[in-house]
């Protein structure tokens, strides 16, 4: 009887085939993990796999022995290139897992958590110890926002940032009441490279001299010329008077609810008779005289003076800032001048120029205001401390006159005055 049985050709197929995907499996595996080596550092697939050194520089037995070392074999030595490939927080993680730590694990030995690092942020130069830049916040004044109506939503307030790009506007200095966009920021000496809206100039201002405004107010009134007028100036005055009368309403009604002002009732029954003594007192006065006004403000104005542009609104502030020099005079206080590039500006006011103090010792001088008035000469010595200058007029060779820099001007005409 015979014993030996047919092969069992389905349990072989099955075989084969479970061997054949296993072999597809590993051959998958191995080429993912080859990807991921070559593409970039582990530590965001899975930052528990790591290699020993030792291991990956180790020579496969059988190609050495114990007396001859084949260095083609070995690796060659890093150079700079491959450690700027390593990122820095790998290098770290690295470290890390070489010391036992492992991402899934907190810290600790009894007791193990996850413990967030502290991250030490940079104090400004100038901040002293103790001091809070918040505490800026609670010196402004606050005004009541209005609650949200059912369904609306509220607006996101606009994050104001003291970096380039940030909307300021210049509260103080030549440059007051100009708007503008930071450039850069100088943090050591606390000063902000601004560029002014009306212009298009750049100007280095103290970050103590500007105010931090939002993208909607830049556009809307960084342009507008009218709030630079004096009828603009005038409207607001009158706004911060209603502002300060309505705040003193409001801390009389706060006195009177706390009881702080309660009349007695003997000055209840005397208040009539105050009344009349004051109607009395008002009607015995004598009417008040009006105020004189001011004198205006003498005349500088010469021929050939180089003078810088002061007026904001003119032209929409194209000349604002620039030197130029005067061509003619009119009137006492009105002028022609000429810029830099040549264009003559008409009908320019006195009070839209300043005078210039030249820099140089070999330019001129002309006295606009004074007893020497229209007299040529130079300057010896400047005090910036006191803003006067030593002056030696060409009329006076053998004296030497002491003059405000308010009275004399840089002067670009002929010498023979």
């Amino acid at each position: 009887k015979n014993r030996w049985h047919r092969p069992d050709r389905a349990g072989q197929s099955v075989d084969d085939s479970v061997e054949s995907q296993a072999v597809k499996e590993l051959i998958e595996d191995s080429r993912r993990q080859l990807e991921q080596w070559q593409n970039g550092p582990q530590s965001e697939s899975n930052p528990n796999l790591a290699i020993p050194l030792l291991m990956q520089n180790k020579v496969p037995d059988g190609f050495e022995d114990g007396d001859h070392v084949k260095v083609d074999l070995r690796p060659e030595s890093s150079t700079e290139a491959d450690y700027d490939s390593v990122p820095v927080e790998a290098y770290g993680l690295a470290m890390l897992k070489g010391m036992g730590w492992n991402k899934e694990e907190g810290i600790g030995r009894t007791f193990k958590q996850h413990v967030k690092p502290i991250e030490h942020q940079l104090r400004p130069k100038g901040l002293g110890l103790g001091a809070d830049r918040s505490a800026i916040k609670d010196l402004e004044p606050t005004r009541h926002k209005r609650p949200p109506k059912p369904g609306e939503e509220r607006e996101k307030e606009e994050e104001l940032v003291m970096g380039p790009g940030g909307c300021v506007l210049v509260e103080s200095g030549a440059h007051k009441d100009l708007y503008g966009k930071i450039e850069g920021v100088d943090a050591d000496n606390a000063r902000v490279v601004v560029k002014l809206a009306i212009g298009g100039r750049s100007a280095t201002i103290s970050q103590y001299a500007i105010k931090l405004v939002g993208r909607q107010e830049y556009d809307k009134n960084s342009k507008d010329l009218s709030r630079l007028g004096k009828a603009h100036k005038d409207k607001e005055k009158e706004k911060e008077k209603e502002r300060e009368k309505e705040q003193q309403r409001r801390e009389e009604k706060e006195r009177r609810s706390n009881g702080d002002e309660v009349k007695p009732k003997s000055s209840e029954r005397d208040g009539g008779k105050d009344e009349r003594k004051r109607k009395h007192r008002e009607s015995t006065r004598p009417p008040v005289k009006e105020a004189r006004r001011p004198p205006p403000p003498p005349s500088w104005l010469q021929r050939d003076l180089k003078v810088r542009f002061v007026d904001k609104a003119f032209k929409g502030g194209r000349y604002y800032n620039s030197k130029m020099r005067v061509e003619d005079v009119l009137t006492p206080t009105i002028c022609v001048c000429r810029t830099e590039e040549g264009r003559v500006l008409d009908d320019v006011k006195q009070d839209m120029l300043e005078t210039i103090i030249p820099k140089s010792e070999c330019d001129s001088i002309m006295v606009v205001l004074g007893e020497h008035r229209g007299q040529v000469g130079r300057i010896l010595q400047r005090d910036k401390n006191k803003c006067k200058a030593m002056v030696q007029l060409d009329r006076h060779d053998e004296k030497v006159f002491t003059l405000d820099y308010d009275t004399i001007c840089h002067y670009v005409g002929a010498a023979d005055r």
